[in-house]
């Protein structure tokens, strides 16, 4: 917000034109810019004349621009006292009680000098600017709109107009408004770098990027502007200028937390991980008590497996998400080996509420034309239409829905545009495909309106490109939360979660923000249509020993805790010969989870770190590892259909939270019950029962390549069917006037399994 200057209507200090040559002098130091000085004249002034209106009111001018409002007051007051009509007075006090934080005497002073002259712009333009910082942005809109309509020419009042457009969740008009001031005063940078914020929000990155350029060539010791222009680098893709910019912004003022914090994710983005854990201690020294600098950290050190520094941070982040001050995005919370389901329902609720921004949750549309018989009109909101494992297993579903009884609407929000195969494929299985990366949350809130859904499916929740600010509106009557992030978001607009039995199961409800939909089967989609893989590579390629068993995990590395590698590196310990099979992560990763294998009597070596790979090639890979060890408390998702599509077992302890129960509900549909272990001992027993009984592994890796093609799992068009009925009795619910309520969705005929479901 620009700051306002004393007003300049209404007669100068007052009706009293004094010839007294003090207070001529007091006037020439005020112009001159020496403030003080001219107080000291004007003190003097009143106590010889404490009648001069002209002198007091200087004086009150002279206070609140060495912002002492408190002081300016009663001198102000004194002047009003001798000169009631006097509209600059009156705004005067306005600007004083403003600055105090008495909004409301604020507005009626300013309204008692509007009474006696409604035609001065800067009274409408003061008072826009206190409206502003009492938060009724309408009204400050209405008021500068006077003062513009008075004075076109005011590029402050266009400047603080447009901020409180923003406020309003107008960028567009916000953006007209910053036009229109750099259309009077190019040379502004405060207009150029607001234009750039309003620009950013539509996703007009590059023009942001020009807007910031614009403000430094004007003003380059304004830190934050230099931020702005980093964070803008970092979205087009850009950390290494990001990093620059930061580094410019530290040299004007190194104090600042949020800095060494957007530093750190920019060396993050460049995979320089050390360096990123390095910026976000120099942030917590500043600020020791931010909740948000201890949540990237945790987050990054889960990353490089830095555990020993994970230690006291994990119960720190913990305590803050049960003390309710939690407002973070949770999808880092999903790994926090401590953290209960109940806790991620709080964690969800703390970042939703951020979100909310404090207005109380929209409500439910009633139906609309729920009796007439038509396609119902299901759209898909998701940051992972392009290649991305989400895309990989829902793309068939997309195609196999039967349009005779659905229209589906893809809705992107990656914030930048996308080409290639994948999503010239997706584009195709829509009836319509809608990109909303380039405009800001209002505007994709009023298209998404526009096209009259019914459901709203959000596959992406809190995981990396969210826009939940768009969910949060409730474009659609009913809204769907699945897939992309596996637990409840805590979000209130949200009226619903897929699962199944295993993941959501009887008696989970309170731990959900959302109603319960159980999927008869599985609660993940698949596409029966992926590769079957390349030519398998050899170990010798691999970096695989030619001979030994190879435990395998590719899940990322942050799923990862000290607890489940003790139980791999005893299972090493066990089975002479063998290796661990793990994602490379960084160099930095890698060496530290050498050095853990170290300290737990394992050499170094037998950790195999897996390159990455295009996607055919990545599933040829697992056809050289023996068995798939999943993680705890975040089970692998599409990464466990990934090898049970190659072929590859995968054993799994079930957990206590929809992340941790994932994998479980894969090996039930595929009817390999035996590899879902109730608790860590039985996971490890097991996995060392397979590691040194051939023939046991040989029968369970027929029997999963037997089921591949029967089970439901794999069936995507069977699932497809579940998935619809699901929507139909939602939609049946909502037509009749119905509350959300926990659903259980009926199977088709079971096809046969050679194995009975397991129990969760």
């Amino acid at each position: 917000m620009s700051k306002p200057t004393p007003p300049r209507h209404g007669p100068m200090f007052g009706h009293r034109a004094t010839p007294a040559p003090q207070m001529a002098q007091a006037v020439q130091l005020f112009e001159r810019g020496q403030p003080a000085q001219a107080a000291v004249l004007c003190r003097q002034i009143v106590e010889a004349q404490p009648g001069h209106a002209g002198a007091w009111q200087l004086l009150g001018i002279t206070q609140i621009m060495a912002g002492q409002p408190g002081e300016a007051e009663p001198a102000l007051r004194q002047a009003l006292a001798l000169d009631e009509r006097n509209t600059r007075t009156l705004c005067l006090l306005g600007v004083a009680c403003s600055q105090q934080d008495r909004a409301d005497e604020a507005i009626a002073f300013f309204d008692r000098a509007l009474a006696l002259d409604p035609n001065q712009p800067g009274i409408w333009y003061d008072r826009g600017n206190t409206l502003y910082a009492l938060g009724r942005d309408d009204e400050a809109v209405q008021s500068f709109d006077r003062a513009l309509k008075l004075e076109p020419r005011l590029a402050d009042a266009w400047l603080n107009r447009g901020h409180a457009l923003l406020r309003l969740e107008r960028p567009q008009q916000a953006i007209a408004s910053y036009e229109s001031g750099l259309d009077l005063a190019p040379g502004h940078a405060k207009l150029w770098s607001s234009l750039a914020e309003a620009l950013v929000l539509v996703h007009r990155m590059p023009d942001a990027l020009a807007c910031l350029e614009k403000a430094l060539a004007i003003d380059d010791s304004n830190v934050d502007v230099w931020i702005s222009m980093g964070d803008v680098l970092r979205v087009l893709g850009r950390s290494d200028l990001a990093l620059e910019r930061y580094d410019k912004a530290l040299q004007l003022n190194p104090g600042i937390p949020h800095l060494w914090t957007h530093r750190a994710l920019a060396f993050k983005e460049l995979r320089r991980l050390d360096e990123s854990v390095e910026a976000l201690k120099r942030a917590r020294e500043l600020a020791p008590g931010d909740l948000a600098i201890a949540y990237i950290l945790m987050s990054q050190l889960q990353h490089l497996a830095r555990w020993h520094e994970l230690e006291a941070l994990w119960p720190e982040v913990l305590q803050h998400v049960r003390s309710g001050d939690f407002a973070q995005d949770s999808f880092a919370m999903l790994s926090h080996p401590h953290a209960t389901a109940h806790d991620l329902l709080l964690a969800g609720a703390g970042y939703a509420a951020l979100v909310r921004g404090g207005t109380t949750p929209v409500q439910r549309a009633p139906a609309a034309n729920a009796s007439a018989p038509r396609r119902l009109r299901v759209g898909y909101l998701s940051a992972d239409f392009r290649d991305h494992p989400l895309s990989l297993l829902m793309v068939g579903v997309f195609e196999a829905h039967d349009k005779t009884r659905f229209e589906t609407f893809g809705l992107s929000i990656y914030p930048q545009p996308v080409a290639g195969p994948m999503r010239t494929r997706l584009q195709g299985a829509f009836d319509q495909f809608i990109d909303l990366h380039a405009v800001g949350n209002a505007e994709a809130v009023a298209r998404i309106a526009q096209l009259q859904l019914d459901i709203l499916v959000d596959l992406t929740g809190y995981t990396s490109f969210c826009r939940p600010g768009i969910v949060v509106r409730r474009p659609a009557p009913i809204q769907v939360s699945y897939l992309g992030f596996p637990a409840t978001t805590g979000m209130a607009e949200i009226d619903y979660i897929l699962g199944d039995r295993w993941v959501t199961p009887p008696g989970s409800a309170s731990e959900f923000s959302e109603k319960i939909i159980r999927l008869p089967e599985s609660f993940q989609a698949n596409d029966d249509q992926r590769p079957g893989g390349a030519e398998t590579p050899s170990r010798q390629e691999l970096g695989l020993p030619e001979h030994g068993f190879v435990f395998c995990c590719h899940n990322n590395i942050y799923k990862i805790n000290p607890g489940m590698f003790d139980i791999w590196m005893r299972l090493l310990a066990q089975v002479p010969g063998s290796v661990l099979w793990l994602v490379a992560d960084s160099p930095e990763t890698d060496a530290n989870l050498r050095r853990q294998a170290e300290a737990r009597g394992v050499a170094g070596e037998r950790l195999v770190f897996a390159r990455r790979a295009p996607y055919v090639k990545y599933l040829a890979q697992y056809r050289q590892a023996d068995l798939f060890l999943d993680t705890l408390p975040f089970n692998a998702g599409t990464t466990a259909s990934d090898a049970l599509w190659a072929g590859l077992p995968v054993l799994t302890q079930l957990g206590h939270s929809f992340a941790g129960r994932m994998a479980a509900s894969l090996l039930d549909a595929l009817g390999l019950p035996e590899l879902i272990t109730r608790d860590a001992a039985a996971y490890e027993q097991m996995a060392l029962k397979l590691a040194t009984t051939p023939e046991l592994l040989r029968e369970l890796r027929e029997r999963l390549e037997r089921h591949r093609a029967t089970s439901p799992l794999f069936n995507t068009a069977r699932f497809t069917r579940h998935l619809e009925r699901a929507y139909e009795m939602i939609w049946a619910r909502h037509a009749q006037g119905l509350s959300p309520a926990e659903i259980d969705v009926p199977a088709l005929e079971v096809p046969g399994l050679s194995a009975a479901p397991a129990s969760p």
